[in-house]
């Protein structure tokens, strides 16, 4: 996410240029004006920034030995 860039909630239902929004959808990022705009029309609230997902772990990859016969 870029400095001009912040997280915004949907309070209401809504489609624009980021799709289909509704207070169930995940925050989502739109430049500082776009945010202004949809604040105004009380259609977003701002949003804590998404903590990223960590890297799963992986499972153990040890592999099996072979069985002998």
């Amino acid at each position: 996410m870029s400095e001009n860039e912040i997280y915004a909630q949907a309070v209401r239902t809504f489609e624009g240029e980021e799709g289909f929004k509704s207070p169930a959808s995940e925050p989502f990022p739109v430049s500082r004006q776009r945010f202004a705009d949809l604040k105004a029309n009380g259609l977003v609230e701002e949003a804590e920034a998404k903590a990223e997902k960590a890297a799963p772990s992986p499972a153990n990859k040890m592999v099996a030995a072979a069985k002998n016969k």
